[in-house]
């Protein structure tokens, strides 16, 4: 794996979480879509960081107007009718609540930022009390309302609850200030609740191991402001305040879709050789990426602690 510690640049760019010793290094040149940005990373706490980020009113605007001309761009499905993306995200909603199950019981109120047309919430609904999204976009929002999700607008509209779970999948990357932001995360907790998230792992093969250069463009993103490991995502959450803090690698996609930026490039090749690479030896090509951490998801369970 490319060492970034060892061949990339010191650059005078402050440490976004704080750090005052170590050096920061200049580790890709490109953002897509912000020329002005590049990517970097802190010797000392180890997070790898895009610098400079948005304003707070370009990141209100590009959520509010851009986002998903965005992600439409980058060959997100069903970014046009709520009906699509719910249909067309119902597969991955099934997989992030199967991982979920284990830690849910029938008691529990839950939360989703972020929860787009309802599809997790929907899944996980008949295992808890309660389920409420929290989703900005008003078609999403509406379309998971009319499917009996209870949705708002914005975290101000549930202040002064508690909840006993709070999901945030694909979240944790955009935030601008993760550690205040989670500790505001955690204070939606009542004592002992969980907290679920993922976000892309940041030593995703295609990134450290295969150096797919054509894969830069689709990783590295203007919106994703820190990009994780297990090991720093762990470290943000305990200085959040979060106890007993789980990471568990996952892997999104298969083989063939590994094998088609590595022979091609581009995206696209998810089941493209199933015919000749079946489910064992997928499932085996997954476990050996997972076992390494060069997965491309990092999911994290941690709790609020219990009341004393």
């Amino acid at each position: 794996m490319p060492d970034w510690s060892n061949t990339a640049r010191v650059v005078d760019v402050p440490c976004p979480l704080g750090c005052t010793n170590g050096v920061r290094r200049r580790i890709v040149d490109t953002v897509w879509e912000a020329q002005e940005a590049a990517v970097y990373r802190c010797s000392s706490c180890e997070i790898v960081f895009i610098h400079p980020i948005m304003s707070e009113e370009d990141e209100r605007s590009f959520y509010e107007s851009d986002f998903a001309g965005y992600m439409k761009d980058r060959g997100a499905p069903g970014e046009t009718l709520p009906s699509e993306h719910f249909d067309q995200n119902w597969a991955e909603a099934e997989r992030r609540a199967a991982n979920l199950l284990p830690f849910l019981s029938p008691d529990q109120h839950v939360l989703e930022i972020g929860s787009a047309t309802g599809g997790l919430l929907t899944a996980v609904q008949p295992h808890v009390a309660s389920v409420l999204g929290i989703e900005p976009g008003n078609q999403y929002r509406e379309y998971a309302a009319g499917r009996g999700i209870d949705m708002v607008a914005a975290l101000e509209d549930v202040a002064g609850r508690t909840f006993d779970v709070v999901l945030a999948y694909y979240v944790v990357e955009h935030l601008r200030d993760p550690l205040g932001q989670l500790a505001r995360l955690r204070d939606l907790l009542a004592p002992g609740g969980l907290l679920a998230i993922e976000v892309p792992n940041v030593d995703d093969a295609l990134v450290r191991l295969y150096e797919v250069a054509a894969f830069d463009r689709f990783y590295w993103q203007r919106a994703h402001y820190f990009n994780y490991s297990h090991r720093t995502l762990a470290d943000v959450l305990e200085r959040a305040g979060f106890e007993s803090v789980e990471t568990i690698p996952e892997q999104r996609y298969d083989i063939s879709n590994h094998l088609h930026w590595l022979a091609r490039g581009e995206p696209g090749g998810k089941g493209k050789y199933v015919h000749i690479f079946d489910e064992r030896t997928n499932r085996e090509y997954q476990r050996s990426l997972k076992e390494h951490w060069l997965c491309d998801t990092v999911f994290a369970v941690a709790r609020k602690a219990e009341a004393a």
